[in-house]
């Protein structure tokens, strides 16, 4: 995995670096993180979430003024199932904003790999990788805070065929695979049975 946080601080797991075949394939999904942070998405979700927590509040302060504070134990039942309602709309519309991000992302990801030239299908063999994990595709869902990895894959590789042509892009490189076997070799010296632990 790999996240962004406001003011551009890029974090990368070790496993996001394992599991990438080629240079290009992790340039994609950095490319896509940087995305987040220059289009704000982390900022502008929190002002949607915010505008969302006030329309919350105001709805559960009006019920309370128009039912004069004092309600039988119908209508209390009644607007509690009316708030869980207005909380999952609620939170839907936030899901919603959440994947128009997240697309918003790969498109700008493709463009960023490109325009540092490394190749930008490098996005999409990583995409198709993730889908093909255990559980990935069968955990569809509609609660989901980003797209299908299918859809992901189509609109990235659409994206892909309208940039111009570039020779010589980068896939891959020495420099990437010397890094990926020093983690390699970092793993299997953490490993218990390779480590020195104190005796008696």
């Amino acid at each position: 995995n790999a996240f962004a946080l406001p003011g551009g601080f890029l974090f990368v797991n070790t496993g996001l670096i394992q599991k990438a075949e080629t240079e290009s394939e992790l340039v994609g999904v950095l490319a896509h993180e940087i995305a987040h942070v220059t289009t704000r998405h982390g900022a502008r979700l929190m002002k949607k979430a915010s505008i969302i927590g006030i329309i919350y509040q105001a709805a559960q302060v009006a019920s309370v003024i128009l039912t004069g504070g004092v309600a039988g134990i119908g209508t209390y039942y009644a607007l509690q199932y009316g708030f869980m309602g207005l909380g999952m709309a609620l939170d839907l519309t936030l899901l919603g904003v959440s994947r128009d991000y997240e697309e918003e992302a790969d498109q700008l990801g493709a463009q960023y790999a490109w325009a540092a030239d490394y190749d930008p299908k490098g996005f999409i063999s990583f995409f198709d990788k993730m889908a093909s994990q255990k559980g990935y595709v069968r955990s569809a869902s509609f609660f989901r805070t980003h797209p299908a990895f299918y859809d992901r894959i189509v609109s990235t590789f659409s994206e892909i065929e309208y940039l111009p042509r570039k020779e010589d892009l980068i896939v891959d490189s020495t420099e990437f695979k010397l890094v990926k076997e020093e983690l390699k070799q970092q793993v299997i010296r953490r490993q218990p049975n390779n480590m020195k632990r104190p005796t008696l």
